[in-house]
């Protein structure tokens, strides 16, 4: 039919882009809750390159009066991004992880529709496209350590401290935390008990999203108050994944996060977030094995045993007596953790820090080599790409 015909033609150009889409029962339900023919039509043809007005006008063929009469409707759907630069407004078609796990849970909106399309995306994640979006090296989010975490400020690089990223930029707004509103909204879906309108964006990103009703405006200090609130829940600090350019710090859980939630694979998926540069080292004579650390551990790396053997070394075993009775004692696997510092955060006997890893993390200087990179791990040519 001419209405599937629009359909694969969007389907094959967007898997051109950073993700793979596999075939499920539930893709064109999506695709025609998303898009509507016309719009699957047009965005078949519509880059996922950052564009100017008159690179479109040539591409597409459409006079640039006409072009922005099509493009406006669907830009504050969120399937067009417009961005304000240096260098004039830009334009880019969304990919699948923005027009479907980003941009439609950030207004928080809770109707027949969203609840819908809720359902359907939770179900495509968690049964196919968790194991394409997590299964490559590099992630659309790395871990980045909550603020006075790390051991040895001296060595702290710009890009991994959160305060110093956040004083680069004068405008800053909030959203709804799409990942758990589409969790809250499904019945098939067990809810979050976090806070929900803590997803944090700044720059152009921010422009965007506030000129199109996606999230508000805030001020730097409501945005410091945003990540202390997380970091005192628990929540992990996930920032753009590039050491410049970042324009989005969420606030992660391992229920919801498309990073971090359970996905049906069968076979092993490397952890979501990229990790930061920094592992725990524990101070073995004033941990009291209370094990808050290890009910505060997103990836499990965190373990409260009964006592085996006493050491001193990283990643053994810490015995305490617990209320008079066995020892117990904290086990580290640093395999597992991203360094995220949500464990230090709260640390009564403050007991824990971050210290650098004995490798450094191989994080993408810019947005751009980040998509260049997934685009090579998927055995894609950047410079044919789109």
């Amino acid at each position: 039919m001419p209405h599937d015909k629009a359909y694969d033609d969007l389907l094959s150009h967007m898997r051109t882009s950073r993700f793979n889409l596999p075939d499920s029962e539930v893709l064109l339900p999506m695709l025609r809750m998303r898009f509507s023919p016309e719009e699957a039509r047009f965005l078949a043809r519509f880059p996922f390159r950052p564009s100017t007005l008159d690179e479109l006008t040539r591409r597409l063929g459409l006079q640039a009066e006409r072009l922005l009469d099509v493009m406006e409707p669907i830009i504050h759907k969120g399937l067009i991004c417009e961005f304000d630069g240096k260098r004039g407004t830009r334009y880019v078609l969304s990919d699948v992880i923005f027009s479907y796990y980003r941009m439609p849970g950030w207004r928080g909106l809770d109707d027949e529709w969203n609840r819908k399309l809720a359902s359907l995306s939770n179900r495509y994640y968690v049964d196919h496209l968790g194991a394409d979006f997590r299964g490559y090296p590099t992630k659309g989010l790395r871990a980045i350590p909550i603020a006075q975490t790390i051991a040895d400020l001296r060595r702290i690089m710009p890009y991994e401290d959160v305060v110093q990223i956040v004083d680069q930029h004068d405008y800053f707004c909030v959203t709804t935390c799409a990942c758990r509103h589409r969790h809250n909204i499904d019945p098939d879906v067990t809810s979050c008990k976090h806070e929900t309108v803590n997803c944090l964006h700044f720059g152009m990103l921010a422009h965007y999203i506030v000129k199109h009703e996606m999230g508000r405006q805030i001020s730097r200090e409501e945005m410091f108050d945003i990540l202390t609130q997380a970091a005192d829940a628990g929540l992990v600090h996930g920032i753009s994944n590039a050491k410049t350019g970042a324009d989005t710090i969420c606030n992660c859980c391992a229920c919801c996060c498309v990073f971090l939630e359970t996905i049906n694979t069968p076979y092993p998926v490397p952890m979501g977030h990229q990790r930061s540069n920094y592992l725990l080292n524990i101070n073995r004579g004033k941990c009291k094995a209370c094990g808050l650390c290890v009910q505060r551990c997103p990836m499990k790396a965190l373990e409260l045993r009964e006592k085996t053997s006493p050491s001193a070394e990283i990643g053994s075993p810490t015995p305490r007596k617990k209320a008079g009775k066995k020892l117990k004692e904290i086990v580290y696997e640093p395999d597992r953790c991203i360094g995220c510092g949500v464990c230090v955060h709260k640390c009564p006997t403050g007991s824990l820090g971050l210290v650098r890893r004995g490798e450094e993390e191989d994080i993408p200087e810019t947005m751009s080599e980040t998509g260049r990179r997934m685009l090579l791990e998927r055995g894609r040519d950047p410079e044919k790409a789109f």
